[in-house]
């Protein structure tokens, strides 16, 4: 063969060669098209190891992964758990017939299972084997498949039973036949009673019909009409004709409301005709209206003497001193006299404790719901904006069956405060009698001792114990000023009263009171009014100032101011001193005034107590405000008439 042929043959293989590799990769890309754009599941796996070796978009959104999650899992990962062990069977038949169709159940990348159908086939490449599998997803299939059988099955059952309802339908209509006739005796025996229980009650009945023609009426009825002159045949008649003179507003606004919107209604009215209160009942029938009448007379007398009564309760309620409410079960206050009204303000819908104490829940011993058997009546102490209060609780059961607590709020606060001042007396009259009975037999062998000591202070065998003896004298003195204070206490009349000025003596005591302040490092401002002169010893006002002052001073801390204010209210004339210290203890508070109670390391709590003594000598009250700013001490003396 020469050489051009030869080259010839090999072109022309080359060039048949070419073709069918192009005919190869328009037809391999048609297929690559195809696997990608399938709107079934499309996955190539491995035979031997099940691994999956490529998926196409709709598979791998169908089990909720992206194509290169899939990519290395086998077909165990995608199919539901309990489909694992039918797996085997299912590969074997796939290789021996190679191909096999079958529905299972695959498990998404979430946990979540569904149905499908896959179409698998099993071929050889390159000499590897592969498994190509087509699935889709039939979960609506399926539910339209079980759908239809429930409808299948349904129809039979409807077509049974219409069955058996046509088998029975003759029996039932000569049995309804039967019944019918005597439901029709039944009834007609049932009307009978019916009219004559109607013809038989002492309360009026009618029917009406909705061209207003009278269809019944009970002798009841005949007889009021009969006994007011009406002796028609009123059964077939205009019910208008009938009562031409009765309130006619009532009837326009409630038997022709009822008739023409089919709504029962209930009223009271006073009937002129026959002159009597009744209580009128219209309700809607098929035909028309009925209306049923009830003299309501002696009911009418009887509410009568209980708004009477009532009235004359609440004006004794009104009238009573303190304050009265009553409380329903759920704190709230149903009735209140002027007095509560008018110490606590408006009450209506709102529970007592909001009322009351400004809370927004019950108080601890309200907390519990009201109960009549166990609960008794009792009294007991309360303190509203620094008043105290008799509290008096009485439960009982209303006429319509509410629990309910009758509080009866008395203040005695007045009452307290005359306690008070009665114990303060007591006990100041008990340290008066100790002082006049020890204060003179105390103090002379003291003066014997500060003599003697006086003397050793002179001589000269003694000067070395000088120091000792001036302590010594000091305390004498010291214990010498305590009894002078137990008979301060001691003095229980007036003597040497004369008109004196508070302000006046407030500016005297003044240079005295900022000298001791500057000593403390702390100053005193002077507030004071032009005020009338009042009837007093002036050297006992001198030491009730003095004592109230230096007790503020005291209390305050370095480079605070303490004020003293006088000023006249109405006709009483005012000594106010205000410190800036640090308030005073609640506990302590209660017991200003008492004799021997100090918060002082030297003090002898007496100082207080000769204050009060002097104020109840003037016939002054002194007064104690304190918060953590400080305190204010008021003196209130009574003007001069």
């Amino acid at each position: 063969m020469s050489t051009n042929k030869v080259i010839s043959e090999l072109e022309q293989r080359v060039a048949s060669l070419e073709a069918a590799l192009v005919e190869a990769r328009n037809y391999s890309g048609t297929w690559e098209r195809i696997f990608k754009e399938s709107y079934w599941g499309i996955m190539v796996c491995d035979a031997i190891t099940d691994e999956l070796i490529k998926v196409n978009i709709c598979y791998a959104e169908m089990h909720g992964y992206s194509i290169s999650e899939l990519l290395g899992k086998t077909i165990y990962d995608v199919f539901a758990p309990e489909y694992h062990s039918d797996l085997p069977e299912i590969i074997h038949r796939i290789h021996d017939h190679g191909h096999h169709e079958y529905n299972s159940v695959h498990i998404r990348k979430d946990g979540s299972c569904f149905p499908v159908h896959t179409d698998s086939y099993e071929v050889t490449v390159d000499a590897r084997r592969l498994r190509i599998v087509s699935v889709w997803d039939i979960t609506e299939s399926e539910l339209k498949e079980k759908e239809l059988c429930q409808y299948r099955e349904s129809l039979e059952e409807l077509v049974r039973s219409r069955t058996r309802e046509l088998e029975h339908s003759n029996e039932q209509l000569r049995m309804e036949i039967i019944q019918r006739k005597a439901a029709e005796n039944e009834l007609a025996i049932t009307n009978q009673r019916i009219i004559n229980t109607m013809e038989s009650i002492s309360d009026g009945f009618i029917t009406i019909n909705r061209q207003w023609i009278i269809t019944f009426v009970n002798k009841a009825i005949v007889k009021v009409l009969v006994e007011n002159g009406i002796h028609d045949n009123f059964i077939g008649t205009n019910f208008w004709e009938v009562y031409p003179h009765v309130n006619r507003k009532i009837i326009d606004d409630n038997c022709l409301k009822v008739m023409k919107e089919g709504q029962p209604k209930r009223f009271e009215a006073f009937v002129t005709q026959i002159g009597q209160w009744l209580e009128i009942s219209i309700s809607p029938t098929e035909s028309g209206i009925s209306i049923f009448s009830r003299n309501i007379d002696e009911r009418k007398k009887i509410e009568k003497a209980v708004e009477e009564e009532h009235q004359r309760l609440y004006s004794l309620f009104h009238s009573f001193p303190g304050l009265i409410y009553v409380q329903e079960d759920n704190h709230n206050i149903r009735f209140a006299n002027s007095n509560f009204q008018a110490k606590f303000g408006p009450y209506e819908g709102k529970p007592c404790y909001e009322v009351i104490v400004g809370l927004n829940t019950p108080c601890s011993d309200c907390l519990h719901r009201i109960d009549t058997k166990d609960f008794k009546s009792r009294w007991k102490e309360v303190v509203f904006d620094n008043r105290f209060y008799e509290v008096y609780a009485q439960p009982f059961t209303d006429a319509d069956g509410s629990r309910l607590v009758f509080k009866v709020l008395l203040d005695i606060t007045e009452r307290k405060n005359a306690d008070r001042e009665l114990a303060r007396l007591e006990r100041l009259n008990m340290v008066g009698e100790m002082a006049a009975g020890i204060a003179h037999e105390v103090r002379n062998p003291l003066t014997t001792v500060r003599g003697f000591l006086q003397l050793l202070t002179t001589k000269e065998n003694t000067k070395q114990y000088q120091e000792f003896y001036e302590l010594m004298i000091e305390e004498l003195d010291r214990a010498n000023f305590i009894i002078s204070d137990f008979l301060s206490l001691a003095h229980d009349k007036t003597f040497d009263f004369e008109l004196t000025n508070i302000s006046e003596m407030v500016r005297n005591l003044f240079p005295l009171l900022a000298a001791d302040a500057l000593n403390q490092d702390k100053e005193i401002i002077l507030e004071l009014e032009q005020v009338p002169d009042i009837l007093g010893n002036i050297n006992e006002l001198r030491q009730l100032l003095l004592n109230i002052t230096r007790n503020g001073l005291e209390a305050m801390p370095v480079g605070t101011i303490l004020t003293i204010q006088t000023l006249r209210v109405e006709e009483d004339i005012i000594l106010r001193v205000c410190d800036q210290g640090a308030g005073i203890d609640p506990v302590i508070f209660e017991k200003l005034g008492t004799p021997f109670m100090t918060t002082k390391d030297q003090g002898t709590g007496l100082g207080l107590a000769i204050c009060q003594t002097i104020a109840v000598r003037h016939h002054a009250v002194i007064s104690y405000e304190s918060n953590s700013s400080g305190t204010t001490v008021t003196v209130k003396f009574p003007g001069v008439k």
